[in-house]
C-alpha cells in the first residue's frame, strides 16, 4: 500500500513538472516567434517606407515646381528624379502622378500604369473618393502569375487641400527573393500574407506544391485572419494550412501596409527537448518503481516459502526483460537532434549523445569525467551562473541563452535547458541538460537587421538608419551649442554611364564613389546612400556658430567636389563624373528629419540648376515662395465654387475714340487678402492645370454677357475679347466645348474674339493652326496678344488665320523712354498693315501715346486713357454715357 502511494505520488509530481515545462516551452516559443515576426515585419516596413519616401519626394517636387503645364527644364528634373528613385527600388513596377479627378498626369515604367486592369482602377477611384480608404492594396493575377501591390499617397497643399495622389505599383515577388537569403532552423518557416489572406512569399517551399504555384493561394486560417484584422501583433498555435503540421505562428504587422509577416515554429521542434525530458523522467520513474518493487519482492521473498521464492524469481526475470527493453528505448530517445549530456550530482559528465559531440567538437572520451565548465566561453560573469544555479535549486530547472566555446576555440550561442533529477527522498541524483546551436538563427537575425538598416550594394547605412540618426542629431542640436549640417550629394552624369555601360559597371561606379565620399568625411560622420546615385553626409558638431559651421561645411563640400571629379577607371576605360551638393544646417527652424532632408535635396537641385559640379546652401526664401504658392493654389481651387472669381472689362476704342468692344479680364477677390494680383495667381493656375477649368468659366461667363448685350441696340455690335491659355487651347475637346458654350449662351460667334499668345505656336504649330481654322469656321475671330515679346516669327504669322495684332503694353507705356520701343511699335503697325491685320495697342495711358500711335497708322486703342478695367455694373454706366461705334 505504501509502495503504491509513493509510486503514484512520484508519478503525479513528474506529470505536474512535465506540464509546467510544456507550458513554459510553448510560452517561450511564442515570445521568440513573435519577436522574429516583428523583426521581419520591421524589415519589410523599412523596405516599403522607401517606397513611401520616394512617393513623398515625388509629390513634394511635383506640387512645388513641376505640376501642370511645366517647361522642359523642370520636366527633365522631374524625369531625372523619378528615374533615380526607380533605380534605387528595383521592386517598383511603375510610378505615376494622378490628379484629384482621376486623370493620369505623369507616369513612368509600365506603359499601362496606372489602372491597367479593373481591380486597380476601382481601387484608385475608391481612394480618390473616400479619405478613409486604405492607402495600399494588393491583387493577384492568376493568369500571368503576377502579384502586385498598388501603393498610393495623397498629395496636399500647405492648407490641406487634396491635390491628387502619387502612385507606385510594387512587384511583391521581391519578398520571395529576400527570404531565400535567410537561414532557417529545422521546423521554422517565414511567410508574408496580404490583407485578403493570400500568400505573397514563403520560405521554405512547400513539399506538395512548387512555390511558383503556391503564391497567391488563399490561406485558410481563421485564427490568423482574426489577428490580421486586429491592430496589434500576436501569436497563435494552429495546424498550418500550408504545411499541415501543428505550428506556433507569430504575426507581425507591416506598418502602414495590408501585409503581415508570419513566422512559424513547428510544435514538434519546439517541444523536442520536452519530449526528451518525458522519456528521461518516464524512464527514471519506471526505474525507481522497478527498484522499489525489487526491494518489496526481496522482503517478501525472505518471508515466503521456497515455492513463493521461485515465483518471485520468475517475476524478477520478467521485470529485467521489461527494464532492458525500456533502457533500449531510453537510449534511442537519447540520440536526438538536440545535444544532450547527463551529469551526476557533483556535476561530473557521465554521458553525452552524438549531437553533443557534433555541436561542441568534443568526443565522448574527451568530456566523460569532466566538468561542463570546460565549455565556458568566458563571456558570462559569476553572477550569471549564480542566478542560473539558483533557479535550478529553487525550481528544478533553468533555460536560457548561453555563449559557450567549441573545441576549436570558436564561441557560439546556445539555447540550454538544465533539469535536476531527484530520487524519492528529494535528493538530486543527476542533472540532464539539452543544448541547441543558435548560430544559424543569430546569423539570420543579423542578416535581417542588415537588410533593414544598410544598403546592400555599398554597405552604407540606408535612408531608414539616416532618418533615425538625423532625428537624434536634431534633438542633440537643440540641447547643445554645437552646430551640425546635412550634405545631400547627387552624382552628375551617372545615369548616362549606367544606361550605356550596364548596371554591373554602374554598381561598381557607385561603390567607388561611396568609398571616395567616406574617405573625405570624418570618422564620426554618418555617410548614407538613399538610393540610385544619391548620398548623404550627416556631419555633427562642426562648430559653435552658424558662420563657423557654414564655412566648415563649405570646406568639406569643396573637398568632396574635388574628390568626385577625379577620373574613374572601370576596367580599361576612363570616365569623368562630378557632383551637385545641397547643404542645410540642422536646428535652423527644422522640426523633423524628413523636413531637413527635403531642404538639403532642394538645395541640391539649386546646385544642379546652377550648372552642376557646385554646392548650394538651402535658402529659406525658396521655401517661403513654395509655401505661398501652395496656399494660393489651395485657395484658388475653391475660388470659383465660392464665387470669388470676377470678370472686369476694359473698353477698346477705334481711331475716333468710339467704343468698339471690351476685353474680359479675370480678377480674384479673396475673402481675407482682398484683390489678388493676376500676376500672382495666373501662373499658379497654369502650373497646377487649374487654368483649364477657370478658363472655361471665363469663356462661359463672358459669352453670357455678350448674349445679354445682343438684346440692346446700343451694345449689340460690341466685341468681347477673351484671353485663352495655351493649355486650355490645346485641350482635345476645346473646339467642341467652345461650340457648346456658344450654343448654350446664345452668344454671336462673330462678336467673340479669342486672344492667343505667341508661346502657343512654339510646340506643334500645325495642330494649333488646324484648331484655329476649325474655330474660325464658326465665325470667331483671333487676336495675337503680347506681340513682340516672344517668338515673333514671320514664318508662322503669315500662315495663321489671325484678324488682329495687339502691341504689348510694355512697349507702349515706355514709348518715349526708349528709342527701340518706338521702332518696335512702328514695325508692328507696318507689319499688320502689310498683312492686312488690324493693330490695337494696349497700355495707352496718355494723349501723347495715342497721338504718336495714330500718326504711325494704329487702328485701335486700349488703356487707362480711356478707362480702367471695370466691374459689369460700372461698365454699364460707362457705356450708357459713351458713344458706342457699334450702336451709332
Amino acid at each position: 500500500m505504501i509502495y503504491t502511494m509513493a509510486v503514484t505520488l512520484v508519478l503525479l509530481v513528474i506529470v505536474w513538472a512535465l506540464k509546467e515545462r510544456h507550458d513554459r516551452e510553448l510560452d517561450a516559443a511564442e515570445g521568440r516567434v513573435l519577436a522574429q515576426a516583428e523583426l521581419m515585419a520591421e524589415w519589410a516596413s523599412g523596405t516599403f517606407n522607401s517606397t513611401d519616401n520616394t512617393l513623398s519626394g515625388l509629390a513634394n517636387l511635383f506640387a512645388l515646381s513641376i505640376d501642370g503645364d511645366i517647361d522642359q527644364r523642370f520636366a527633365r528634373a522631374f524625369e531625372s528624379l523619378v528615374s533615380q528613385r526607380q533605380q534605387s527600388l528595383p521592386f517598383l513596377d511603375a510610378l505615376g502622378i494622378i490628379s484629384h479627378t482621376g486623370e493620369t498626369l505623369y507616369t513612368i515604367g509600365n506603359p499601362g500604369f496606372p489602372g491597367h486592369d479593373m481591380e486597380e482602377r476601382a481601387f484608385i477611384r475608391r481612394f480618390l473618393q473616400d479619405y478613409d480608404q486604405s492607402h495600399s492594396d494588393s491583387y493577384w493575377n492568376p493568369e500571368s502569375g503576377d502579384h502586385r501591390m498598388l501603393y498610393l499617397r495623397r498629395m496636399f497643399d500647405a492648407d490641406g487641400f487634396f491635390l491628387g495622389v502619387a502612385a507606385a505599383r510594387l512587384d511583391l515577388f521581391f519578398l520571395t527573393h529576400a527570404l531565400q537569403r535567410l537561414t532557417l532552423d529545422p521546423g521554422e518557416s517565414i511567410a508574408f500574407i496580404d490583407g485578403n489572406l493570400r500568400l505573397i512569399a514563403r520560405r521554405p517551399d512547400l513539399e506538395s506544391l512548387p512555390m511558383t504555384q503556391a503564391l497567391g493561394m488563399q490561406v485558410d486560417a481563421p485564427a490568423v485572419a482574426e489577428l490580421i484584422a486586429g491592430d496589434r501583433s500576436g501569436a497563435v498555435t494552429i495546424r498550418s494550412p500550408l504545411a499541415g503540421d501543428s505550428r506556433i505562428f507569430g504575426i507581425g504587422r507591416v506598418e502602414g501596409m495590408p501585409i503581415v509577416a508570419a513566422v512559424g515554429f513547428s510544435v514538434r521542434s519546439v517541444l523536442a527537448s520536452w519530449y526528451q525530458q518525458v522519456v528521461i523522467l518516464t524512464f527514471g520513474w519506471l526505474l525507481t518503481a522497478a527498484l522499489g518493487l525489487l526491494i518489496l519482492l526481496h522482503y517478501l521473498r525472505l518471508s515466503r516459502t521456497e515455492a513463493e521464492l521461485q515465483c518471485s524469481e520468475q517475476a524478477l526475470r520478467q521485470i529485467n526483460h521489461s527494464l532492458q527493453a525500456e533502457l533500449r528505448i531510453a537510449d534511442m530517445a537519447f540520440e536526438t537532434h538536440l545535444g544532450m549530456f547527463i551529469t551526476d550530482a557533483d556535476g561530473i559528465i557521465r554521458k553525452v549523445n552524438v549531437t553533443f559531440e557534433r555541436i561542441t567538437g568534443y568526443s565522448a572520451d574527451e568530456v566523460l569525467g569532466e566538468n561542463p565548465r570546460l565549455l565556458n566561453s568566458g563571456r558570462h560573469d559569476a553572477s550569471f551562473y549564480r542566478e542560473m544555479w539558483g533557479s535550478i535549486h529553487e525550481k528544478g530547472s533553468w533555460q536560457g541563452e548561453v555563449w559557450n566555446r567549441r573545441k576549436n576555440g570558436d564561441t557560439y550561442p546556445q539555447w540550454v535547458t538544465i533539469s535536476a533529477v531527484k530520487d524519492v527522498q528529494g535528493e538530486v541524483t543527476h542533472y540532464v541538460a539539452t543544448i541547441s546551436d543558435l548560430t544559424h538563427r543569430k546569423a539570420a537575425e543579423q542578416e535581417a537587421h542588415r537588410l533593414a538598416f544598410f544598403d546592400p550594394l555599398t554597405g552604407l547605412p540606408n535612408r531608414r538608419m539616416l532618418l533615425d540618426r538625423l532625428a537624434e542629431a536634431l534633438e542633440a542640436s537643440r540641447q547643445s551649442e554645437q552646430q551640425s549640417v546635412l550634405l545631400f550629394i547627387d552624382l552628375d552624369g551617372f545615369k548616362h554611364i549606367n544606361d550605356s555601360l550596364g548596371h554591373q559597371l554602374g554598381d561598381e561606379l557607385l561603390q567607388l564613389m561611396a568609398r571616395r565620399i567616406q574617405a573625405v568625411s570624418r570618422d564620426v560622420d554618418l555617410v548614407a546612400r538613399l538610393g540610385g546615385d544619391e548620398f548623404v553626409i550627416l556631419a555633427e558638431s562642426l562648430g559653435e556658430t552658424i558662420d563657423g559651421t557654414s564655412q566648415a561645411a563649405e570646406r568639406l563640400a569643396t573637398k568632396l567636389l574635388g574628390k568626385l571629379t577625379q577620373p574613374c577607371w572601370l576596367g580599361e576605360r576612363r570616365h569623368l563624373l562630378s557632383g551637385s551638393i545641397g547643404i542645410t544646417l540642422l536646428g535652423d527652424g527644422v522640426g523633423r528629419a524628413e523636413e531637413c532632408l527635403q531642404q538639403a535635396e532642394m538645395a541640391m537641385y539649386q546646385a544642379k540648376q546652377a550648372g552642376r559640379n557646385t554646392l548650394r546652401f538651402f535658402d529659406p526664401v525658396m521655401q517661403a515662395v513654395a509655401v505661398r504658392r501652395a496656399m494660393i493654389e489651395s485657395d484658388l481651387r475653391q475660388a470659383a465654387r465660392r464665387d470669388e472669381l470676377k470678370l472686369f472689362y476694359q473698353i477698346q476704342v477705334d481711331g475716333k475714340s468710339q467704343v468698339t468692344g471690351v476685353e474680359a479680364l479675370l480678377r480674384w477677390e479673396h475673402p481675407e487678402h482682398g484683390m489678388i494680383p493676376p500676376n500672382d495667381f495666373i501662373p499658379v493656375a497654369e502650373e497646377s492645370y487649374l487654368i483649364v477649368s477657370i478658363g472655361n468659366w471665363v469663356l462661359e461667363t463672358a459669352c453670357r454677357q455678350l448674349a445679354r448685350w445682343a438684346s440692346d441696340p446700343r451694345t449689340a455690335e460690341l466685341t468681347m475679347a477673351i484671353n485663352i491659355s495655351p493649355l486650355q487651347f490645346q485641350q482635345p475637346d476645346f473646339v467642341a466645348s467652345l461650340s457648346a458654350v456658344l450654343e448654350t449662351t446664345g452668344a454671336r460667334p462673330e462678336r467673340l474674339k479669342l486672344e492667343l499668345t505667341e508661346t502657343l505656336f512654339m510646340e506643334e504649330p500645325e495642330a494649333v493652326r488646324e484648331t484655329m481654322r476649325r474655330v474660325q469656321a464658326m465665325g470667331v475671330c483671333f487676336s495675337l496678344d503680347d506681340f513682340g515679346t516672344g517668338y515673333s516669327s514671320l514664318s508662322y504669322l503669315s500662315c495663321l488665320p489671325l484678324d488682329q495684332l495687339k502691341i504689348d503694353q510694355s512697349f507702349v507705356r515706355t514709348l518715349f523712354q526708349d528709342v527701340s520701343n518706338e521702332m518696335i511699335c512702328a514695325t508692328i503697325i507696318s507689319l499688320g498693315r502689310n498683312l492686312g491685320l488690324e493693330v490695337i495697342a494696349e497700355g495707352v495711358e496718355t494723349q501723347a501715346h495715342r497721338d504718336w500711335l495714330e500718326a504711325h497708322g494704329c487702328h485701335a486703342y486700349q488703356g487707362y486713357l480711356y478707362s480702367r478695367p471695370l466691374p459689369i455694373h460700372a461698365l454699364t454706366g460707362l457705356l450708357e454715357s459713351s458713344t458706342c461705334a457699334a450702336g451709332r
